[in-house]
C-alpha cells in the first residue's frame, strides 16, 4: 500500500476535536496495523494536501493583487464616476479571502497524523469536496453576474451625450448596437466561465482530491 503521500496530512489538527477519550485520560489501544500505517504516514514525501495549499495560496495572492489594482482604477479614473464597480469587486474579493481562510484552516486540519487516520481523512475530505463544489458554482455564477451588474451601473451612471468624464467605450451606451454586443458578450462570458471553471477547478483541486480518494481505497483494501 503506497501511503507515503499522506505524510503531512494530519499534522496540525487539534486533538480535542477528534479524541474525546484522550481528553478524559483514556488511551485507546493501537493495533500493530495502525502503528504501521502511522509510521508510514510520518515519512517525508510530497502529498496532495501540500499541493492544494500551495495552489490556494497562489490563487489568493493573484486575486488580491488583480482586484486591488482594478478597484483602485475604478475609484480614481474618471473622477470616481463608476466607484460602485469598485465596491462590487471589493465584496467579491473579500468573499474569496474569507473562503481562503476557511479552506486553508480545513487543509491544516487534514495534516495531522494520528490513530484515526482513515475516519478523519474521510470526514475532512468530504468537507473539502463541498468547498471545491461551492468554489466551482460560485465562480461560474459570479463572473457573468458581476459583468451584468457592472453593465447596469454603467448604463444608469453614464451621462447622455457626454464624453468629458467617461471613457470612450461608454459614449454610445444608449445605442442599440451596444446593448446587442453587451448581451452577446455576457452570454459568451457565462458559457466560457463554466468550461473554464471545470478545467481550472480540476487542475488546482480536483485531481489532488482524486489522489486522496485513491489512497483511501488503498487503505480499505488493507483493512
Amino acid at each position: 500500500m503506497d501511503l507515503d503521500n499522506l505524510k503531512e496530512i494530519w499534522k496540525d489538527l487539534d486533538e480535542k476535536d477528534f479524541h474525546p477519550a484522550k481528553r478524559e485520560g483514556i488511551v485507546p489501544a493501537v493495533t500493530s496495523h495502525e502503528e504501521e500505517i502511522a509510521a508510514i504516514l510520518r515519512k517525508r514525501s510530497q502529498n496532495p494536501i501540500a499541493k492544494i495549499k500551495r495552489n490556494l495560496a497562489t490563487e489568493t495572492i493573484v486575486i488580491v493583487v488583480l482586484y486591488s489594482i482594478t478597484m483602485w482604477y475604478y475609484i480614481t479614473a474618471w473622477k470616481g464616476q463608476y466607484w460602485e464597480i469598485a465596491v462590487l469587486l471589493g465584496i467579491i474579493g473579500a468573499s474569496f479571502v474569507v473562503y481562503y481562510f476557511r479552506k486553508n484552516k480545513l487543509l491544516k486540519e487534514m495534516q495531522r497524523v494520528d490513530y484515526e487516520v482513515k475516519a478523519n481523512l474521510e470526514q475532512r475530505l468530504h468537507t473539502l469536496e463541498k468547498y471545491v463544489r461551492f468554489y466551482f458554482v460560485s465562480g461560474t455564477v459570479l463572473t457573468p453576474a458581476a459583468y451584468f451588474v457592472a453593465g447596469v451601473i454603467v448604463l444608469f451612471k453614464t451621462p447622455p451625450r457626454s464624453t468629458e468624464k467617461i471613457p470612450p467605450m461608454f459614449t454610445h451606451i444608449t445605442g442599440h448596437d451596444y446593448f446587442v454586443l453587451f448581451t452577446v458578450s455576457g452570454v459568451a462570458l457565462a458559457i466560457g466561465s463554466y468550461f473554464l471553471n471545470v478545467w481550472y477547478s480540476n487542475k488546482l483541486y480536483g485531481r489532488h482530491i482524486n489522489k486522496l480518494k485513491n489512497l483511501l481505497n488503498q487503505m480499505d483494501e488493507e483493512v
